[in-house]
């Protein structure tokens, strides 16, 4: 089948047999494994499931986006621009928006997409000078689609902040708790990203699962 991430005809199939079961591809060029689409769940059985997950405004929750945030903020005062002259969107915000409620704190700008929750689409008619994408890139159907608007929408020299957990290769997935959750259809590795700094000729400024930080070249 081919490759949802880098469109290579080189994905190998393999099967989980350990609940849950499922069916995965795993790319030989990008290092991208992802669920046979056949067996994802629905549209709606899949937003069942994020529904559940509404209340996460704990603190440990919270102190989860502190490196992300810390890192994205120290980059751009670095570069000598605060967080007040920015704009920032939350791609695969959910229902919340908890991320940018933080980032407002910091001064950004911001706005919000997803595809459940926050559908409009307003919000892709102007670019950014920060994106996040936070515990989102496992649940995407066309990463490929999603990744390339993503990098459409930010301005260059901006900065894409993500958070994903990298897998350790297919020996190491079987047991992965990671890809217990049904919602979760694409894994990436650090060769994935890699893989996408190379396509899409952007700099790395934090490359360490789960926080990957690239930034958009001119």
């Amino acid at each position: 089948m081919q490759c949802l991430l880098c469109q290579s005809p080189n994905s190998n199939s393999f099967k989980v047999v350990k609940k849950p079961e499922r069916s995965y591809f795993h790319c030989e060029d990008c290092d991208f494994i992802f669920m046979n689409p056949a067996e994802r769940l629905s549209a709606v059985e899949e937003k069942q499931r994020y529904d559940l997950h509404q209340n996460q405004e704990s603190a440990g929750y919270l102190a989860f986006f502190a490196p992300l945030i810390k890192a994205v903020v120290d980059h751009f005062r670095a570069a000598g621009v605060e967080s007040t002259q920015l704009s920032s969107l939350d791609y695969g915000c959910g229902p919340t928006a908890m991320l940018s409620g933080l980032l407002q704190a910091e001064g950004f700008e911001t706005a919000n997409y997803d595809s459940f929750y926050y559908p409009e689409t307003e919000v892709f008619k102007r670019t950014y000078h920060l994106i996040t994408s936070t515990e989102v890139w496992e649940h995407l159907h066309n990463p490929k689609e999603d990744i390339e608007r993503m990098l459409t929408l930010l301005k260059p020299g901006g900065i894409l902040a993500v958070m994903t957990s990298a897998h350790k290769g297919e020996a190491a997935f079987h047991d992965w708790h990671y890809r217990r959750d049904l919602t979760h259809v694409g894994f990436f590795s650090e060769r994935s990203m890699h893989w996408l700094t190379e396509r899409f000729r952007l700099h790395t400024v934090k490359m360490k699962s789960p926080y990957f930080i690239f930034q958009k070249m001119f």
